[in-house]
């Protein structure tokens, strides 16, 4: 008999998730009404549909304004809402918090999740410190709940293929790997932007997932707003023995969004890295994973690979795991001290809203 997820989303969305031996639940939320928290949101729900109904079922929506969890519900015929998360997170039924809030916001939404012992998974960055993030793996840990930083990259078919393809050797020892990656964006401090959290945490979790270590350099410079915040970087870490990752990153462009990765053999490039359906190697064979249709459009590119993401938590609780072996904590908390640093070359400073209440 196959496990059953129904889901429990907030407007702010929970996604409630009800299998055989786990329920689990997963939580969106957009404070304040962010519409970019909605359309994440909108594609999150939307990816779920995409999966047989008896492993996933959404069930209910919570926000901290009610209406707006209500209207949710009604649009994506969501049976029950919440006006808010302390009764959620008090909720006997709801076992998995899916966190989608603004960056700033996450610390406190993730910390009640867990001290209520909620398995959560969380929209990456999982925090605007290090330090947070340490502390919300302690609490997960101590309160023996499985807790994700939501780095669905590592979720898609096509990054195990790669690995296969890795210890194939088919390209060689790699030397170098090429990131460009680039859109319009809106990046405001108030809001936790730094176009290095928001997308160039997926350059550095390539490097990290190709070369399989911390680097042991880091070179990054950056162009700031008027909010003083970063809405282009470029960046290069040395991975020693003559390994490194070049990154340019953008939120004033529309870039090729692609990976190269050049080894001593030949290179491989991935399109749309960071949610990659779409791997071209030697003699330009391209390997392709479609997407399937769903009933609404998606606002994020390859956004229904969400639901990759999504079956990699249900498999982790059911096996009561507390963390995914696709991106470990170590791994999480390895990327956000690289995150750290780089901020401190550029003075990005979030001190003013670092922790915010919701």
């Amino acid at each position: 008999m196959k496990s059953v997820l129904q889901y429990y989303i907030p407007v702010c969305i929970t996604a409630y998730i009800k299998c055989t031996r786990t329920r689990l639940l997963l939580l969106i939320t957009r404070p304040m009404g962010h519409r970019r928290c909605r359309r994440i949101t909108h594609d999150f729900v939307t990816a779920l549909s995409t999966i047989e109904e008896n492993q996933h079922s959404v069930v209910a929506v919570a926000d901290v304004d009610g209406a707006r969890a209500l209207e949710f519900a009604e649009r994506y015929e969501i049976p029950k809402f919440y006006d808010g998360f302390d009764d959620l997170s008090q909720d006997a039924e709801v076992d998995v918090v899916y966190v989608g809030t603004l960056s700033p916001y996450r610390y406190r939404v993730v910390r009640l999740m867990l001290e209520r012992g909620k398995h959560v998974l969380c929209e990456k960055p999982l925090c605007l410190s290090l330090c947070q993030a340490e502390e919300l793996y302690r609490v997960a840990k101590e309160r023996n709940v499985f807790l994700m930083e939501g780095m669905w990259s590592r979720c898609f078919p096509s990054y195990a293929r790669l690995q296969e393809l890795l210890l194939a050797d088919c390209i060689g020892e790699i030397t170098h790997i090429q990131v460009q990656h680039g859109y319009h964006a809106n990046v405001q401090c108030t809001l936790g932007g730094s176009i290095t959290l928001d997308i160039g945490l997926y350059a550095l979790q390539l490097g990290q997932f190709i070369y399989g270590c911390a680097p042991v350099g880091i070179k990054c410079n950056a162009h700031l707003n008027g909010d003083g915040v970063d809405v282009e970087c470029e960046f290069v870490l040395d991975y020693g023995q003559n390994r490194k990752l070049a990154a340019f990153i953008s939120g004033l462009e529309s870039l090729e969004n692609s990976a190269k990765l050049l080894g001593t053999k030949g290179e491989i490039k991935l399109s749309n890295y960071w949610c990659c359906t779409s791997l071209t190697k030697l003699s330009n064979i391209t390997e392709l994973w479609p997407l399937p249709t769903a009933k609404y459009e998606f606002n994020y590119t390859n956004a229904c690979g969400l639901r990759y993401e999504a079956e990699e938590v249900r498999k982790c609780i059911e096996k009561r795991l507390l963390e995914c072996s696709l991106y470990t904590h170590a791994q999480s908390l390895e990327l956000l001290q690289v995150v750290e640093e780089m901020r401190k070359q550029i003075g990005v400073v979030y001190d003013d809203i670092i922790c915010l209440d919701l």
